[in-house]
């Protein structure tokens, strides 16, 4: 039995945000066969899925190119695959603005809004714009050199 493209499609995208912050983390690695484990309801992985893993080059992985697949998926869908990849990325207890940025990227290529994943996504907030600007601007600038 072929195992239905769109999975395979999944596990790349998974395993694109593993190497996002060009670290390949144990935990991370675990985590994508979890999901994947979950994704076609197996205790074990379909053997094309673990071939797919194992010969995963992030090199070659082509973000937009993965997302396509998954143009045509409801919002529901897309939010879901998001979901994913962010499960990915709290499984090293770390997040770096490479995975973010990866999240972003991802979302932008599915034609998703920025209020449709923003809460996945690292939270840049100011709480005292005031004292920002105060910090900053009152910082000398750096000392020529000669």
């Amino acid at each position: 039995m072929s195992l239905d493209s769109r999975y395979l499609t999944i596990a790349d995208l998974l395993l694109g945000a593993v190497y996002a912050d060009d670290r390949l983390d144990g935990a991370e690695d675990e985590a994508v066969r979890k999901l994947l484990c979950k994704v076609v309801g197996s205790d074990e992985l379909p053997i094309e899925l673990e071939a797919r893993i194992e010969n995963f080059e992030a090199d070659g992985f082509d973000l937009a190119e993965s997302a396509a697949e998954f143009e045509s998926v409801d919002d529901v869908g897309k939010r879901k695959l998001l979901e994913l990849v962010a499960a990915v990325f709290d499984a090293d207890g770390e997040v770096d603005f490479a995975e973010d940025e990866y999240l972003r990227d991802l979302a932008g290529a599915l034609g998703m809004e920025a209020a449709e994943y923003e809460d996945l996504a690292i939270q840049y907030e100011v709480e005292d714009i005031e004292e920002v600007v105060a910090v900053v601007v009152s910082v000398p600038p750096p000392v020529p050199q000669a």
